[in-house]
């Protein structure tokens, strides 16, 4: 199961008046309250799908043929990774006893009579009745700004007048704000972990998302949410919703996946998506906005080693983004900005090793009233 946690700092201001100072923490505590039961909720739903695709799979083997196939499966595991110690297991094979080891589990579950494509009907309706619950990020697309130069922008001084209530106002490192969030789950054998990469001196926020599980089970789900941002406060200069234009330098956008194959009946899915991200706390607005930069889904039932970076590294990229609500005039409101990562697997009998790792520096943060 999971749990959602999130660390945030909201820098003193003197300039901030202390009731938009309040709003802004309560704006903030209200959206966790959210995510938490949201999260609860989605647990016990999620819980009670896996918990039906064991039972259809262990009454259709009969449950002792399930256990022995079970305990099958641990014995060819340890006795092939037995085989890979020292000193004999320096030169071993290792393709060649693996593929070994699923012959052995296949042919044990052959054996068993079962109807295999009776098995992979329920594999794949448990997998999309798990698919169809876990959550999605809405976003529009990211640019590539080099390809985008029309997407920039207009600062104030080149072209619209300081006195315009519609004017960009920019905001760059140090910035005086951060937030971390994870939400992780895990219904099976995942290991969910997450490291962020946040300095707001240098503009720095990115994470790496991990998903392991070394001893799969018949359905086993993990996925997580991963936010890392900074903040800093706005003053609105007319009533409206916010507009947010991100200027941020990718530092690395690496997709990588280990699977491996238990044998001829297991499956799985796995996707990491990347965003840039920004969140206007005000009780006008419900949740974060996104812009999507880069996604990686994988769908096999056979063992691979897969290695994805899609983004440039070192290229200047950008989203823009509006707030869900509007703000009034002579408000001032902190806003979040950063990325946010999303992995999320879904395994029958299939080891998976899944790392996303995305470093962004955000070089300038434009904000202003949407005209």
């Amino acid at each position: 199961m999971g749990q959602y946690s999130s660390q945030y700092h909201l820098s003193f201001d003197l300039d901030t008046p202390e009731a938009d100072r309040r709003a802004a923490e309560e704006a903030a505590e209200d959206y966790d309250r959210r995510r938490r039961s949201a999260a609860e909720v989605r647990d016990v739903r999620l819980a009670d799908v896996v918990e039906r695709g064991n039972h259809r799979i262990r009454e259709l083997l009969g449950a002792e043929n399930w256990l022995s196939l079970r305990k099958r499966m641990h014995g060819e595991r340890t006795r092939f990774r037995d085989l890979l110690q020292p000193p004999a297991g320096l030169d071993a094979d290792y393709d060649s006893l693996d593929a070994q080891r699923r012959a052995n589990v296949q042919a044990y579950f052959d054996s068993l009579g079962a109807d295999r494509a009776q098995v992979r009907r329920i594999v794949e309706e448990t997998r999309s009745a798990t698919q169809e619950l876990l959550p999605r990020t809405e976003a529009t697309a990211g640019y590539a700004s080099w390809l985008h130069d029309d997407e920039r922008p207009v600062p104030p001084d080149q072209g619209a007048g300081r006195d315009d209530p519609h004017a960009w106002t920019p905001f760059r490192p140090p910035f005086p704000g951060t937030q971390q969030g994870f939400d992780p789950h895990n219904l099976g054998g995942f290991r969910i972990s997450r490291t962020h990469f946040l300095d707001r001196f240098t503009g720095l926020t990115g994470n790496e998302l991990r998903l392991d599980n070394n001893n799969a089970d018949d359905f086993d789900n993990g996925w997580a949410v991963v936010d890392t941002q900074i903040g800093f406060n706005f003053r609105a200069p007319a009533t409206g919703a916010v507009e947010i234009f991100i200027e941020a330098r990718c530092g690395g956008a690496l997709h990588e996946l280990r699977v491996v194959d238990e044998f001829g009946v297991s499956d799985s899915s796995t996707s990491q998506e990347n965003f840039l991200m920004m969140h206007v706390l005000h009780n006008n607005v419900t949740a974060p906005s996104f812009a999507l930069m880069s996604r990686f889904k994988w769908v096999t039932d056979r063992t691979g080693v897969i290695v994805r970076e899609f983004l440039t590294p070192g290229g200047l990229f950008t989203a823009r983004l509006f707030s869900n609500g509007p703000i009034q005039k002579g408000q001032t409101v902190h806003i979040r900005a950063g990325t946010r990562s999303g992995d999320g697997s879904i395994t029958n009998d299939m080891e998976i090793n899944s790392k996303s790792t995305m470093r962004w520096s955000l070089g300038t943060v434009w904000a202003r009233i949407a005209p």
